[in-house]
């Protein structure tokens, strides 16, 4: 009973992240803008996400390597990234992992896990601070209902974070500080990692501040040696001391935490 079950489990999250690996194809695709107008990537909707029994803890780790090779199969490991050229194998192989886990958060039985509420929100209808909000009719156009909590907002989100963190960082988990903007700022102010958050964006829900203590508590979940494939790093300095300086350490040293936590950012309105 035991293996069938796992084996259901299994082909559910298989099916799952071929969705979402799906968005890379060519047939159709949108432009993400991000802040300074500058093109993002070009992406074509995923298909529709099959239902599934709830998921326990073991799936990811137990099919990581499953999940690993459908994303260096996938088109999204050829793309061509609008200014960054291809992205490096690791980055979509964690990508694809850390998606996959952020599912097993929403259908985990009992107390939601750290950052389930915020990654099941909906779309708050505010464009102004809400990528679901600001992409509404690309994203419905495309089959992705954003206005019901669940896996089709975090879905969609993860499609459009995809090429934010090639934007960012070019999918280099190692990616510092921003040197452009000074060093004349507070360590919680420096932002590092994939998506280039700071410490200062932790204050914003105690649901960052749960996810945070639980990948510091269990470093292996960070899945380095899975984003570190095809990325070459040079020694990055911390800006300042303290708790931000802390933060940056471990956003370049656990990239699934900082993806699960900058993904967060394109979701609506957090709980406090």
């Amino acid at each position: 009973m035991k293996t069938i079950k796992y084996n259901s489990l299994k082909l559910s999250i298989i099916v799952t992240l071929a969705s979402f690996l799906f968005s890379c194809s060519p047939k159709s695709s949108f432009t993400v803008e991000n802040k300074n107008n500058e093109s993002l990537d070009s992406l074509s909707p995923p298909t529709e996400l099959p239902t599934s029994s709830t998921i326990p803890k073991p799936v990811v780790p137990l099919y990581v390597n499953q999940l690993k090779d459908l994303a260096s199969k996938s088109s999204c490991a050829k793309m061509n990234w609008a200014s960054r050229g291809r992205s490096p194998a690791g980055y979509i192989k964690g990508m694809a992992v850390s998606y996959a886990r952020s599912v097993c958060r929403l259908k985990a039985i009992g107390e939601p896990k750290a950052g389930a509420v915020i990654m099941a929100s909906v779309n708050s209808n505010d464009a102004k601070k809400d990528v679901l909000a600001h992409y509404q009719d690309i994203l419905s156009n495309s089959g992705l209902v954003t206005n019901t909590s669940g896996q089709q907002p975090l879905l969609a989100t993860y499609t459009i974070g995809m090429g934010l963190g090639m934007r960012e960082s070019s999918g280099k988990f190692c990616e510092g500080w921003d040197v452009a903007a000074g060093s004349n700022r507070t360590s919680a102010e420096a932002e590092a990692g994939l998506f280039q958050v700071s410490y200062d964006s932790i204050s914003a829900s105690k649901e960052l501040s749960r996810l945070y203590e639980e990948y510091k508590n269990n470093p292996k979940k960070c899945l380095l040696e899975v984003f570190k494939e095809g990325v070459s790093c040079s020694p990055r300095s911390i800006l300042g001391s303290g708790d931000g300086a802390k933060y940056q350490e471990f956003n370049l040293k656990c990239p699934a935490f900082a993806t699960e936590y900058g993904i967060k950012f394109g979701l609506p309105s957090l709980p406090e």
